[in-house]
């Protein structure tokens, strides 16, 4: 199904892109000494692809543009995500980027399965949140990415800081021309950010062509932080949440979304990540009734597998959405009404 135009104002509080941060490839750049004539002068290819990855009740999503490759979350399991990672040939492989949104398993243990050194994958950055979460799938990630910090392989950065200048938006230019807005999350300041799920990191895709395809994630952030976004934080002025796609918050549950949330953001569709079998009754009813009223529809990735999103990053192009199998707004054998007090009605 092709996605509509629309172009979406970026204003960015600061610019790192790859090359700024001192990646391999830049550096290798920089060293370079041949003759600039021997060089490949075919630039980039500016196809935009997102995959919405079929991990179970959990979220990954890998984006892929120009060669550079970015991964928000893993999954519950590492044997899924391994699987994923044998299947779409990524061992001996590089990820620029890393998100873990935040710290809860159906989030980050598929991610260990990056570090294994069997599979020859380097990351260069990993983000989040470095709140205190005693799990031990947290400290075993987080043991491997201090080693790699330590031998100068990765550089690790706080999501409250993300560009560790202070800043709450830190802006990544894949090579392909596709820009990363990472945004701070709800403040530990916050009586809400007790609940993890309300200090997970907002993400906002712009394709090459902001035309195209723009997309928001914001991996389980509930009714609480997204009035922050709305309020305080005014991410709906900068960076801007008005995009294509949005991946649904924390499942397709009902406490992940508003009207006003709808309203900011005005997708053309909706993805969620959620698991054939779950027993919290995502999607919710009352998250599916209120995107219908707004004309939303959905891809879920426990009726349609993987969701993959290709766009050209030309000028006045379109995107597409292919599924492994089934069509839209389809309904899930563990979709319940919710009885949480903010889910009804959903305000």
């Amino acid at each position: 199904m092709p996605g509509t135009i629309r172009r979406s104002a970026i204003c960015v509080a600061s610019l790192l892109t790859l090359a700024a941060c001192g990646s391999s490839d830049a550096a290798s750049r920089a060293s370079d000494t041949k003759p600039a004539a021997t060089k490949a002068t075919t630039p980039p290819s500016t196809e935009l692809v997102v995959r919405v990855l079929d991990v179970g009740q959990g979220d990954a999503t890998l984006i892929e543009n120009g060669g550079s490759r970015v991964l928000i979350d893993g999954g519950p399991e590492m044997s899924r995500f391994g699987f994923l990672l044998d299947s779409l040939g990524l061992n001996d492989s590089t990820f620029d980027v890393v998100i873990l949104t935040h710290p809860h398993a159906d989030h980050l243990i598929g991610l260990r399965e990056l570090f294994m050194s069997h599979r020859h994958i380097t990351v260069r950055f990993f983000f989040e949140n470095k709140d205190p979460f005693a799990t031990a799938n947290l400290k075993h990630l987080r043991d491997s990415i201090i080693a790699r910090v330590g031998r100068g392989q990765l550089i690790y950065r706080d999501t409250d800081d993300p560009c560790a200048n202070g800043t709450p938006i830190c802006t990544i230019t894949m090579k392909g021309g596709a820009k990363l807005h990472i945004m701070r999350p709800l403040p530990t300041s916050d009586p809400a950010s007790t609940n993890p799920n309300n200090r997970s990191a907002v993400v906002k895709l712009v394709g090459p062509d902001s035309a195209s395809f723009t997309m928001w994630l914001a991996g389980d952030a509930e009714q609480e932080a997204i009035n922050w976004f709305l309020g305080p934080a005014h991410y709906d002025v900068n960076p801007g949440m008005r995009v294509d796609v949005l991946k649904a918050d924390h499942h397709g549950s009902c406490n992940g979304v508003t009207n006003a949330y709808v309203n900011a953001i005005d997708p053309q569709l909706l993805v969620a990540s959620v698991g054939a079998i779950n027993s919290y009754g995502h999607m919710h009813t009352q998250a599916k009734a209120l995107y219908r009223a707004h004309h939303v529809p959905w891809y879920r990735t426990d009726q349609n597998g993987t969701i993959e999103i290709r766009s050209s990053g030309t000028p006045a192009a379109k995107f597409s959405i292919a599924v492994k199998r089934g069509t839209r707004n389809m309904k899930g054998p563990s979709d319940k009404h919710s009885t949480q007090a903010e889910c009804n009605p959903i305000p």
